[in-house]
């Protein structure tokens, strides 16, 4: 019941954002990620207070996104910058090193180095963030492949790994639609699949048994 409601939410901030319906999407974006909070639960371990801290600078970096200013959109991407600390703190808490682990972080730094390439003529000035910022995305993909594949007692599944990838597909939307191409259906990605991907690593810190 929870996911669903987190779904409808979800849908409902993206169909206000692509029809920009503005007074909603206030209303929505923030909400859809609080939800969130209630699909990890009451948190027990140290890995699920890490998500909700993580879920806690989304919340915030969600709300400054709201604006479609430049320096709203540093201060967005610095707030980020802290969700994706505490996922790969905690991600690297219970992860198991492996070839394959090695394999994802070749593959997020080379995606990684091609998107930056994209984005470079248009992100004059927002640069140096915005590398820092791939540097961030690409760790928290590879700490959550690590994470699914532990054997350790505080197992992560799947869904942590698919949630993290989901998570860099929105946020390189975001980068393409404001950096390079602007495309009429962006929410579907910078919002849909965002949240889709919040919601995998909200589910993963559940399953862990909180």
């Amino acid at each position: 019941m929870l996911v669903g409601l987190f779904l409808a939410s979800a849908l409902v901030g993206v169909v206000a954002s692509l029809t920009d319906r503005r007074a909603l999407l206030v209303i929505a974006k923030p909400l859809t990620t609080a939800l969130l909070f209630l699909v990890v639960g009451v948190p027990r371990e140290r890995f699920a207070w890490l998500i909700d801290l993580g879920l806690l600078f989304s919340l915030a970096g969600d709300t400054a996104l709201l604006f479609r200013s430049k320096n709203a959109l540093l201060i967005g991407l610095g707030i980020f910058l802290g969700a994706h600390a505490s996922y790969i703190v905690a991600f690297s808490s219970v992860a198991a090193f492996s070839l394959p682990v090695g394999i994802t972080a070749v593959i997020m730094a080379a995606v990684s180095a091609l998107l930056l390439r994209r984005l470079w003529a248009g992100a004059s000035g927002m640069r140096a963030p915005l590398v820092v910022y791939a540097g961030a995305l690409s760790a928290m993909v590879t700490t959550a492949v690590a994470a699914s594949t532990t054997s350790a007692p505080l197992g992560v599944s799947l869904t942590a790994a698919v949630g993290a990838a989901f998570f860099y597909v929105g946020d390189a939307s975001l980068a393409i639609d404001r950096f390079d191409r602007p495309f009429k259906l962006a929410p579907l990605l910078t919002l849909g699949v965002y949240w889709l991907g919040q919601l995998g690593i909200a589910l993963a810190a559940r399953g862990s048994g909180g």
